[in-house]
């Protein structure tokens, strides 16, 4: 990498190591886990680096409020990264917007109809018409189209994936590696869930994010660093949907050792 390259990447960096500071602990988690009802939960959890999370939340909130709205946390910390990092860059990280909708896509491009809470998320509700129907120029705008091309022989996250590659400015070898080792890491790990038994999915969830917390201390500049961070958010915004709606569907139930494998398939 060159030297000004470096230097761009030393801004980048500074902010994402410090976003990467204030991510809630596994101590913080454990501190409310024990809280049942999403109220409760919810007003212990803004005495903690939850609190800016749950602004949007509240003990109405139903289903399709906090599916709506744990995406749109996502979707707007991809969005603070892509305004820090190089130029050169930021498709590539707004690309990844789409990678915790590939599931809907999946879906979609089966032909099944948009969920209710889908209609809420910004960059759905983007690419659709007044009748609430997809529309396809829209899809080429946002460069999603062959993600939901019926004929398509590769899968939707294959698509996605050669995308983002696509995205890639042109970089030396090792930063290329970087990348890479992070896609086969989250790879195997989705293949891996996929064929899991739910009532253990957690424990893939956290031996994954210890790897990509030790990969995020040791990747210093290289472009890889804010991606690897935003997968650290996506687990720990996947943590947080779990909590609320374990209690917001399941209330009275006696408090999980670990996030509940129930709201993992709602």
């Amino acid at each position: 990498m060159s030297s000004a390259a470096r230097h761009a990447f030393a801004y980048a960096q500074a902010r994402v190591q410090a976003r990467y500071g204030a991510l809630p602990a596994e101590a913080d988690w454990r501190r409310i886990s024990g809280i049942r009802g999403l109220g409760a939960w919810l007003e212990e959890a803004r005495g903690g680096p939850h609190r800016d999370w749950i602004k949007g939340f509240s003990a109405a909130s139903d289903v399709h409020d906090i599916e709506a709205g744990v995406r749109g946390l996502l979707f707007a910390e991809i969005d603070a990264v892509a305004r820090f990092v190089p130029k050169p860059w930021r498709d590539a990280v707004r690309w990844t917007r789409w990678l915790p909708l590939l599931s809907l896509l999946e879906h979609l491009r089966a032909g099944a109809e948009l969920p209710r809470w889908a209609r809420r998320v910004p960059c759905i509700a983007a690419l659709l018409g007044d009748d609430g129907a997809l529309l396809p120029r829209r899809l080429q705008r946002a460069g999603i189209a062959p993600l939901l091309n019926h004929d398509a022989a590769e899968p939707v996250s294959a698509c996605w994936v050669a995308g983002w590659r696509g995205r890639w400015p042109r970089s030396g070898v090792a930063v290329r590696a970087d990348l890479e080792r992070l896609a086969a890491s989250i790879g195997a790990h989705l293949d891996a869930f996929r064929r899991s038994d739910p009532a253990h999915a957690w424990t893939p969830r956290q031996q994954l994010r210890e790897r990509l917390r030790f990969e995020f201390h040791g990747l210093g500049l290289s472009p890889a660093m804010p991606f690897v961070y935003l997968a650290l958010v996506a687990l720990d915004l996947e943590r947080l949907r779990r909590a609320l709606l374990d209690r917001a569907l399941f209330p009275e139930s006696p408090p999980p050792d670990a996030p509940s494998a129930r709201a993992e398939a709602a």
